[in-house]
């Protein structure tokens, strides 16, 4: 076995992450690529409430691994295997996060998290099948402390930018460039200059930094955490080649990017996909085969942002005006009671759809711009399908995404929110004409996209950038 290990191969990783479906996707998606490149196992554990909903009918409780919930092994000799188990939050029926106390959620998260994650590590131990390494995503640092004392090494997979881990690291090493609380330095106009990254204003940082709560804590805890360790390795679900310049001025630490963990082989390998919302079960692919080239506006905010009844109407109206057909992911959950589907229908050249496969919809030649709030995996979406967005960034990372989609990679719009916070109905409409029009603003941001797309594709290859450097840390194990 030690041998094996030598070579990355034996290894069994333990992915920890919350119920959260823009975290399991990212942790979903480089489980299957270590699978794939270190002939291992992966086991993804989340809580139990998205257990349940991502495999209906588990009989599986917290802390036990769950054998009916195992995904074919990925590679011919019979290695590479997902597995999936349960751990408690302390919200088995399952929550929104947005409905409950952040300081709670952190509270029950570490102290159930921590009890029913060392037994899901005994148990697995038990059954032949010691983890070796655990790999944890954002909130769920605890996870270090349930292993350390096993002698099991714990790395952290940062699923948003690199640069974004860097103003965070800035932020909590007390860089001075950051205001205080006086008024003027939180002025809009206030800029911040840090090594590798485009001049930041106040509405381009995370949310969280502009507006605490417990989960800037919980962010604090990741670099406590990181100090303890000379030179900590950091696994960066980015690409080096679009985000060379934060990662160089980053020394520090070792900020491995390994991404972006698109999984498009295993997308169009299934029918269907395995998220916490149902996929709908209209036919938005063949209606995207019957429109132009590049005509499509595609609409989605992910999974947890809610619109308000203004934004919804300022959204639908700004559609409608631009005259181009559209797709829109409108969740139940997300909008108000008073939003109904069929009035959209009953005007201009929409379609409605409660969740889609959106891997698929970017990769469709219909689709020419993406309204999107920004999220990271969203974002990470279009620079591999090359698709350009206008971005309406609503909170956590996601302002200083679009920042950087815009000032940096040139691929991108921010639509500018009034003071009420809520983008209107023209400027959505000038937002789409300068991405989509013939004017040589239009032409120069898709020319950018295109240039991306084909470099991240590139980083993903089987020799390419990204690839070597997951090899490289599983064979450094």
């Amino acid at each position: 076995m030690a041998d094996k290990h030598h070579h990355g191969q034996g290894h069994h990783f333990l992915m920890v992450t919350i119920a959260a479906q823009g975290q399991i996707n990212p942790a979903r998606h480089l489980a299957r690529h270590l699978a794939r490149i270190a002939v291992a196992r992966v086991t993804l554990a989340t809580p139990l409430s998205s257990h349940r909903r991502l495999f209906p009918g588990s009989l599986a409780a917290a802390g036990e691994p769950d054998d009916a919930a195992e995904e074919a092994p990925l590679n011919l000799d019979g290695s590479g295997v997902i597995a999936y188990a349960p751990y408690s939050d302390g919200f088995d029926d399952g929550i929104h996060i947005d409905a409950v106390d952040p300081g709670l959620f952190m509270e029950k998260l570490k102290s159930h998290g921590s009890r029913t994650l060392a037994a899901l590590v005994h148990n697995l131990a038990v059954r032949g099948r010691p983890v070796t390494c655990v790999l944890h995503t954002i909130l769920v640092t605890w996870a270090t402390d349930v292993v350390r004392d096993l002698g099991i090494p714990a790395v952290h997979y940062w699923i948003q930018p690199a640069s974004v881990f860097a103003v965070y690291y800035h932020y909590f090493q007390g860089n001075q460039c950051f205001p205080s609380a006086t008024a003027e330095e939180k002025d809009s106009s206030y800029s911040i200059e840090l090594p590798g990254l485009p001049p930041l204003r106040m509405k381009d940082l995370p949310s969280l930094i502009s507006m605490p709560n417990a989960y800037l804590s919980a962010h604090k805890e990741i670099f406590i955490e990181l100090a303890k360790y000379e030179k900590p390795k950091v696994l960066v679900n980015s690409f080096y080649q679009l985000e060379a310049s934060v990662i160089d001025e980053t020394t520090e630490l070792e900020l491995i990017t390994i991404g972006p963990v698109v999984d498009k082989r295993f997308m169009y390998a299934t029918a269907g996909s395995r998220d916490l919302f149902e996929e709908d079960s209209g036919n938005y692919m063949e209606w995207l085969d019957a429109q132009e080239e590049r005509s499509v506006v595609y609409v989605a905010f992910g999974s947890l942002t809610r619109l308000t009844g203004r934004q919804f109407e300022e959204l639908d109206l700004g559609l409608k005006e631009s005259r181009r057909p559209y797709l829109w992911v409108l969740r139940k959950d997300s909008r108000s009671e008073e939003v109904g589907v069929q009035r959209i229908l009953k005007e201009g050249k929409g379609k409605v759809v409660e969740w889609c496969s959106q891997v698929r919809v970017l990769d469709h030649k219909a689709v020419g711009c993406f309204v999107t709030h920004g999220g990271w995996n969203s974002t990470s979406e279009a620079v591999v399908s090359g698709v350009p967005m206008v971005m309406l960034p609503q909170l956590i990372e996601q302002a200083t995404n679009a920042r950087l989609a815009e000032a940096v990679w040139g691929i991108a719009v921010r639509a500018e929110a009034g003071d009420d916070g809520i983008v209107d109905t023209v400027e959505l409409r000038c937002c789409l004409d300068v991405v989509m029009g013939e004017g040589d603003r239009a032409r120069e941001i898709r020319k950018k996209a295109a240039e991306w797309k084909e470099k991240a594709r590139a980083a993903l290859v089987e020799d390419g950038s990204s690839s070597r450097n997951l090899k490289a840390f599983v064979n450094g194990l």
